[in-house]
C-alpha cells in the first residue's frame, strides 16, 4: 500500500476530496500515475516528497512508502 498525503488546497483539487487515502502498490507505478489517478494536474505541484527525500512526477513507489504533495503557497 501506498500512502497518500496531499497538501493545502490539493484535497480540494483530487477526485477524492481527501488530504489522505491509499494506493495498492503495483508494479511500476510512479508518482505520475498516481497524481492522474487523483486528478490532480501535475503542473499543479511544487513540492513532491518519497519517505521524506524530495523526489519528481517519474519516481518508482514501492509498497509502504509515504508520497506527500504539495503545490505552491504563496501568502502575506
Amino acid at each position: 500500500m501506498i500512502y497518500v498525503r496531499l497538501f493545502a488546497h490539493l484535497p480540494a483539487a483530487s477526485s477524492s476530496g481527501s488530504a489522505e487515502f491509499q494506493v495498492e502498490a503495483r508494479e511500476g507505478l510512479t508518482v505520475r500515475d498516481v497524481v492522474a489517478d487523483a486528478g490532480i494536474a501535475p503542473e499543479a505541484l511544487y513540492i513532491i516528497m518519497v519517505n521524506t527525500v524530495r523526489a519528481d512526477l517519474d519516481a518508482p513507489l514501492a509498497d509502504g512508502d509515504r508520497l506527500a504533495l504539495f503545490p505552491p503557497v504563496s501568502g502575506g
